[in-house]
Protein backbone atom coordinates (compact mmCIF):
# COMPACT_ATOMS: atom_id res chain seq x y z
CA UNK A 1 0.00 0.00 0.00
CA UNK A 2 1.22 3.34 -0.42
CA UNK A 3 0.05 4.71 2.77
CA UNK A 4 0.69 5.09 6.14
CA UNK A 5 -2.35 4.17 7.36
CA UNK A 6 -2.22 0.48 8.64
CA UNK A 7 -4.66 -1.53 6.52
CA UNK A 8 -8.11 -0.80 4.62
CA UNK A 9 -10.22 -0.14 7.32
CA UNK A 10 -8.33 2.64 8.35
CA UNK A 11 -7.91 3.96 4.90
CA UNK A 12 -11.88 3.72 3.55
CA UNK A 13 -12.58 5.40 7.44
CA UNK A 14 -9.93 8.25 6.60
CA UNK A 15 -11.62 8.44 2.80
CA UNK A 16 -15.15 9.01 4.41
CA UNK A 17 -14.46 11.73 7.16
CA UNK A 18 -12.84 13.65 4.12
CA UNK A 19 -15.85 12.91 2.14
CA UNK A 20 -18.39 14.63 4.95
CA UNK A 21 -16.58 17.39 5.22
CA UNK A 22 -15.74 18.60 1.39
CA UNK A 23 -19.28 18.03 0.80
CA UNK A 24 -20.61 20.10 3.62
CA UNK A 25 -18.38 23.05 2.26
CA UNK A 26 -19.10 22.29 -1.21
CA UNK A 27 -23.02 22.21 -0.93
CA UNK A 28 -22.28 25.80 0.89
CA UNK A 29 -20.43 27.66 -1.74
CA UNK A 30 -22.41 30.75 -3.39
CA UNK A 31 -22.74 31.42 -6.23
CA UNK A 32 -20.30 34.05 -7.19
CA UNK A 33 -17.52 31.98 -5.49
CA UNK A 34 -18.00 29.34 -7.98
CA UNK A 35 -18.42 31.84 -11.01
CA UNK A 36 -15.14 33.84 -10.15
CA UNK A 37 -13.08 30.72 -9.23
CA UNK A 38 -14.23 28.75 -12.32
CA UNK A 39 -13.44 31.55 -14.89
CA UNK A 40 -10.12 32.01 -13.12
CA UNK A 41 -9.34 28.47 -13.80
CA UNK A 42 -10.79 28.29 -17.22
CA UNK A 43 -8.77 31.31 -18.49
CA UNK A 44 -5.77 29.08 -16.38
CA UNK A 45 -6.29 25.56 -18.59
CA UNK A 46 -6.61 28.13 -21.52
CA UNK A 47 -3.11 29.09 -20.94
CA UNK A 48 -1.82 25.70 -19.82
CA UNK A 49 -2.66 23.20 -22.38
CA UNK A 50 -2.52 23.75 -25.83
CA UNK A 51 -6.24 22.29 -26.98
CA UNK A 52 -4.70 21.75 -30.37
CA UNK A 53 -2.86 19.31 -29.43
CA UNK A 54 -6.17 16.90 -28.53
CA UNK A 55 -8.76 15.14 -31.21
CA UNK A 56 -11.66 13.85 -28.34
CA UNK A 57 -11.38 15.07 -24.92
CA UNK A 58 -13.56 13.61 -22.05
CA UNK A 59 -15.23 16.32 -19.71
CA UNK A 60 -17.15 15.84 -16.39
CA UNK A 61 -20.34 18.32 -16.59
CA UNK A 62 -20.65 20.14 -13.23
CA UNK A 63 -23.12 19.77 -10.65
CA UNK A 64 -23.59 20.70 -6.42
CA UNK A 65 -21.31 23.35 -7.05
CA UNK A 66 -18.25 21.45 -9.11
CA UNK A 67 -16.05 23.65 -10.96
CA UNK A 68 -17.80 24.90 -13.48
CA UNK A 69 -16.68 23.17 -17.31
CA UNK A 70 -19.49 24.71 -19.93
CA UNK A 71 -16.69 27.25 -21.26
CA UNK A 72 -14.24 24.76 -21.70
CA UNK A 73 -16.67 22.44 -23.37
CA UNK A 74 -17.42 25.20 -25.67
CA UNK A 75 -14.03 26.37 -26.12
CA UNK A 76 -12.98 23.06 -27.68
CA UNK A 77 -15.68 22.68 -29.83
CA UNK A 78 -14.94 26.02 -31.52
CA UNK A 79 -11.97 24.19 -31.99
CA UNK A 80 -13.28 21.40 -33.73
CA UNK A 81 -12.31 19.30 -30.64
CA UNK A 82 -14.47 16.17 -30.02
CA UNK A 83 -16.33 16.23 -26.69
CA UNK A 84 -17.43 13.42 -24.83
CA UNK A 85 -19.05 13.40 -21.59
CA UNK A 86 -19.99 10.86 -18.81
CA UNK A 87 -23.22 8.79 -18.99
CA UNK A 88 -23.44 6.48 -16.08
CA UNK A 89 -24.39 2.56 -15.99
CA UNK A 90 -24.90 1.66 -12.66
CA UNK A 91 -23.32 2.37 -9.33
CA UNK A 92 -19.77 1.59 -10.10
CA UNK A 93 -19.23 1.93 -14.11
CA UNK A 94 -19.97 4.80 -16.51
CA UNK A 95 -19.38 5.17 -20.45
CA UNK A 96 -18.98 8.30 -22.45
CA UNK A 97 -21.25 9.98 -24.99
CA UNK A 98 -20.71 12.96 -27.56
CA UNK A 99 -21.97 15.90 -27.63
CA UNK A 100 -22.09 18.33 -30.17
CA UNK A 101 -24.76 20.76 -28.48
CA UNK A 102 -24.19 21.44 -24.57
CA UNK A 103 -27.66 23.20 -24.30
CA UNK A 104 -29.47 20.46 -26.65
CA UNK A 105 -26.93 17.20 -26.16
CA UNK A 106 -27.43 17.48 -21.91
CA UNK A 107 -30.06 16.00 -19.82
CA UNK A 108 -30.47 17.24 -16.71
CA UNK A 109 -33.08 15.09 -15.19
CA UNK A 110 -31.57 12.09 -14.61
CA UNK A 111 -31.64 9.62 -12.21
CA UNK A 112 -28.31 10.33 -10.31
CA UNK A 113 -29.29 14.17 -10.00
CA UNK A 114 -26.37 15.08 -12.72
CA UNK A 115 -26.51 16.38 -15.98
CA UNK A 116 -25.40 13.82 -18.36
CA UNK A 117 -26.27 13.15 -22.20
CA UNK A 118 -29.02 11.76 -23.68
CA UNK A 119 -29.36 8.57 -25.34
CA UNK A 120 -29.38 9.05 -28.57
CA UNK A 121 -26.03 10.64 -28.38
CA UNK A 122 -23.25 8.54 -29.91
CA UNK A 123 -20.90 6.45 -27.50
CA UNK A 124 -17.06 7.54 -27.42
CA UNK A 125 -14.76 4.41 -26.91
CA UNK A 126 -12.73 5.00 -23.42
CA UNK A 127 -9.54 4.76 -25.85
CA UNK A 128 -10.57 7.58 -28.09
CA UNK A 129 -10.14 9.59 -25.59
CA UNK A 130 -6.64 11.76 -25.42
CA UNK A 131 -7.83 13.60 -22.28
CA UNK A 132 -9.86 13.81 -19.46
CA UNK A 133 -10.93 16.44 -17.47
CA UNK A 134 -11.71 15.34 -13.85
CA UNK A 135 -14.03 16.32 -10.76
CA UNK A 136 -13.52 15.15 -7.20
CA UNK A 137 -14.12 15.82 -3.46
CA UNK A 138 -10.21 16.21 -2.77
CA UNK A 139 -6.91 16.00 -4.79
CA UNK A 140 -3.55 16.45 -3.14
CA UNK A 141 -0.11 17.97 -4.16
CA UNK A 142 0.88 14.43 -5.34
CA UNK A 143 -2.30 14.44 -7.61
CA UNK A 144 -4.21 11.89 -6.04
CA UNK A 145 -7.76 12.54 -5.77
CA UNK A 146 -10.67 11.99 -3.92
CA UNK A 147 -13.93 11.01 -5.54
CA UNK A 148 -17.43 9.89 -3.76
CA UNK A 149 -16.26 6.36 -3.65
CA UNK A 150 -18.12 4.16 -6.46
CA UNK A 151 -14.79 3.95 -8.66
CA UNK A 152 -16.06 5.38 -11.91
CA UNK A 153 -13.10 7.60 -12.90
CA UNK A 154 -10.28 5.04 -11.67
CA UNK A 155 -12.55 2.50 -14.03
CA UNK A 156 -12.49 4.75 -16.66
CA UNK A 157 -8.56 5.26 -16.59
CA UNK A 158 -7.32 1.74 -15.95
CA UNK A 159 -8.98 1.06 -19.42
CA UNK A 160 -7.01 4.53 -20.42
CA UNK A 161 -3.63 4.79 -19.60
CA UNK A 162 -2.02 6.98 -22.06
CA UNK A 163 -4.50 10.71 -22.37
CA UNK A 164 -3.56 13.62 -20.23
CA UNK A 165 -5.42 13.54 -17.28
CA UNK A 166 -6.41 16.90 -15.55
CA UNK A 167 -8.20 17.81 -12.32
CA UNK A 168 -10.08 20.85 -11.86
CA UNK A 169 -10.37 21.99 -8.21
CA UNK A 170 -11.22 25.26 -5.92
CA UNK A 171 -7.92 25.87 -3.96
CA UNK A 172 -9.66 24.59 -0.73
CA UNK A 173 -9.85 20.94 -2.11
CA UNK A 174 -6.16 20.69 -2.43
CA UNK A 175 -4.62 19.08 1.17
CA UNK A 176 -1.18 18.16 1.62
CA UNK A 177 -2.26 14.18 1.36
CA UNK A 178 -5.07 11.96 0.97
CA UNK A 179 -5.85 8.51 1.66
CA UNK A 180 -5.07 6.44 -1.22
CA UNK A 181 -4.85 2.60 -1.84
CA UNK A 182 -3.88 0.88 -4.88
CA UNK A 183 -7.01 1.01 -6.51
CA UNK A 184 -6.71 4.61 -6.77
CA UNK A 185 -5.47 6.16 -10.76
CA UNK A 186 -3.55 9.79 -10.14
CA UNK A 187 -3.70 12.40 -12.46
CA UNK A 188 -1.45 14.50 -14.41
CA UNK A 189 -2.22 17.82 -13.16
CA UNK A 190 -4.59 19.57 -11.29
CA UNK A 191 -5.49 23.29 -11.76
CA UNK A 192 -6.91 25.40 -9.40
CA UNK A 193 -8.11 29.39 -9.21
CA UNK A 194 -4.20 29.88 -7.90
CA UNK A 195 -2.33 26.86 -8.24
CA UNK A 196 -1.29 24.18 -10.81
CA UNK A 197 0.03 21.06 -9.29
CA UNK A 198 2.07 18.75 -12.23
CA UNK A 199 2.47 14.88 -10.69
CA UNK A 200 6.06 13.90 -10.21
CA UNK A 201 6.70 10.13 -10.78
Amino acid sequence: MRTSLHNDSDIKEAKQLIRTSFKFIRNNLDASFIETKSNIIFKKFKNIVNISKFTSICVYIDFNHEVQTQKIIQYAMNNNIKVSVPFLVDAHNMKLKYISDYNKDINRNTRFGNGEPFEYCRDCSIDEVSMFIIPALAFDEKCNRLGFGNGYYDNILKINKNALRIGLAYDYQILPSIPKDDNDEILDIIISESKVITAIF
